[in-house]
């Protein structure tokens, strides 16, 4: 093997290990603001102050989160604000309603399915009929630009529609290799 090939080898070796130490980081980083935001919330319980004055809320303080996928390629970018979160994704991935993971998983499924729960919670009274969940999806033509949701109403719910986004994106990216 030439000194050159050696070389563009241990490049693309380079590359792959920064990915991973992104992707790592990128993790690490997610679970160090859930853990800050549950000391957050566990000092607001325990403290004379007023909750409102001692909590900050996951969005004040990550008011715009990158979604990576398992190679640490960027697949979107989020924001969140109190009741809404804007997922825009990376105009290099080609997301059309007609695609099988967006339209029968994360819509369907998903987002659909989530917006139906909070219908019969209405329904039954347990929640204000302006805190169900209801979505957007912002089209360019035919491609898929961003999901906006609106009424998330708590952080585990956020991390599914997120979680369910990264294997959306990640599964159409692969395919698209």
């Amino acid at each position: 093997m030439g000194e050159e090939d050696q070389e563009v080898r241990r490049l693309a070796e380079l590359k792959t290990f920064i990915e991973k130490k992104m992707a790592e980081l990128d993790n690490e980083m997610e679970n160090l603001r859930h853990m800050l935001d549950l000391v957050d919330r566990m000092l607001s319980a325990k403290s004379f102050k007023r909750p409102q004055a001692v909590e900050q809320p996951f969005r004040e303080q990550q008011p715009m989160r990158r979604i990576r996928g398992r190679t640490g390629a960027l697949l979107a970018t989020m924001t969140v604000e109190e009741r809404e979160a804007r997922i825009v994704f990376n105009p290099e991935i080609k997301v059309t309603q007609e695609m099988r993971p967006f339209s029968s998983f994360l819509l369907r499924k998903v987002l659909d399915s989530m917006k139906e729960s909070d219908r019969m919670k209405i329904d039954e009274g347990k929640i204000d009929p302006d805190e169900g969940l209801d979505y957007e999806v912002v089209y360019d033509g035919d491609v898929a630009r961003e999901i906006i949701v609106r009424n998330y109403r708590d952080e585990s719910r956020l991390r599914e529609i997120v979680n369910s986004v990264k294997w959306t994106l990640d599964t159409i990216a692969s395919a698209s290799r």
